[in-house]
């Protein structure tokens, strides 16, 4: 990994609301590619989630900055989220799941609750049990999104 891409990466996961800081929410990080730019997603237990865009490492911008997008998610989405976070503590215990990704397409995806943080949760051949759980939970919150 190129340290500019690291570098992005560090940058782009300390960017923690104060909301979530406090434990009051989750935040999904993705740390975009070459060719997409990355996300952050606030879910609060509310149900009300921000999903506020992350520049592209390389390349054109686009025009405008991207303004945070708001929605009220399903209450039984949310639900579920939050009880496989609370199964899969200790987040840091989860397995780090290995798999190969594209140098321009790979991007690394991670979950921080309540002061914790999973591994990338982006490897579509994980074996874990709960980690298999919040990428289901993350793809289709993310999904509300895109």
């Amino acid at each position: 990994m190129s340290l500019e891409i690291a570098i992005s990466i560090a940058l782009l996961f300390g960017a923690v609301s104060l909301s979530a800081a406090a434990g009051s929410s989750a935040v999904i990080l993705n740390s975009g590619s070459t060719n997409t730019a990355g996300f952050r997603l606030v879910v609060d237990k509310s149900g009300d989630a921000e999903y506020i865009p992350m520049p592209r490492k390389y390349g054109p911008q686009g025009g405008s900055p991207t303004e945070p997008t708001r929605r009220k998610l399903p209450d039984v989405l949310v639900q579920r989220f939050y009880s496989d976070l609370e199964a899969a503590k200790p987040l840091s215990g989860l397995p780090k799941e290995r798999c190969m990704k594209s140098a321009s397409f790979g991007t690394t995806t991670i979950v921080q609750f309540g002061g914790e943080e999973t591994p990338d949760l982006s490897c579509p051949t994980a074996q874990n049990p709960h980690t298999k759980a919040l990428m289901r939970d993350v793809d289709e919150i993310s999904g509300y999104f895109h």
